[in-house]
């Protein structure tokens, strides 16, 4: 995608939220992110973030940071025709207006930290230096900059070797949850698996979900 197809695939992302019910439109704001503002993040930790996660912190300024929505309880990788869906619950780095990147700053630094310190997960910075923190799923949620998929790491797991996250050169890669921030809009924002779920429910005779708690701030 060029830079003006990613921002409007995001800018639609959060206007999706709206007509999905999920939304009201003044829960977020035009963003007050700058491009230099994202190249000061990137020279900080020395890491080049991708594009549509650079459209996305350029789109809007918002306080809620818990989103669900509908997704594969088997998971997302070889989903099957017809397969069972369920609510899944994330956890997303909010951006308020005032100083909209302060919470990733503070992921970054503290992610980096935890898992450098000898008493805790005791890797070198290169291992996990393609590692960007923004959010929890099942874990704390990363985009992995090697690949661009989504991954995620057991706050109560030290041994990322044993718990199988690091490769064979002892980077770190986690357990990966989505292809990449694209397919967390998808699911997420643009609601993906809504009608199949909607479907779903009403087979089993129950009622329609409430959209409007989709977010929690």
């Amino acid at each position: 995608m060029t830079k003006e197809e990613e921002l409007l695939f995001v800018s639609g992302a959060f206007k999706a939220l709206v007509s999905r019910g999920v939304a009201e439109s003044d829960l977020f704001t035009p963003s007050t992110v700058t491009d230099r503002d994202i190249d000061v993040f990137e020279e900080r930790f020395g890491i080049r973030l991708p594009a549509i996660f650079r459209a996305y912190l350029l789109s809007y300024c918002y306080d809620f940071s818990v989103i669900c929505a509908p997704i594969p309880v088997d998971g997302l990788e070889n989903v099957q025709e017809n397969c069972e869906k369920g609510l899944w619950w994330i956890e997303l780095i909010a951006l308020p207006k005032e100083n909209p990147l302060k919470n990733l700053y503070g992921l970054m630094e503290s992610f980096r930290e935890v898992c450098t310190n000898k008493e805790l997960v005791g890797l070198d910075l290169e291992s996990i230096h393609n590692l960007v923190p923004i959010g929890e799923w099942d874990g704390t949620l990363c985009i992995d900059l090697s690949n661009g998929a989504l991954c995620s790491f057991d706050q109560r797991e030290f041994d990322w070797k044993k718990a199988g996250y690091l490769d064979e050169n002892g980077i770190a890669h986690g357990i990966k949850r989505m292809a990449d921030f694209h397919e967390l809009l998808e699911l997420y924002f643009y609601g993906k698996y809504d009608a199949e779920y909607e479907k779903q429910i009403a087979e089993n005779s129950e009622e329609r979900p409430d959209y409007a708690a989709y977010i929690q701030r």
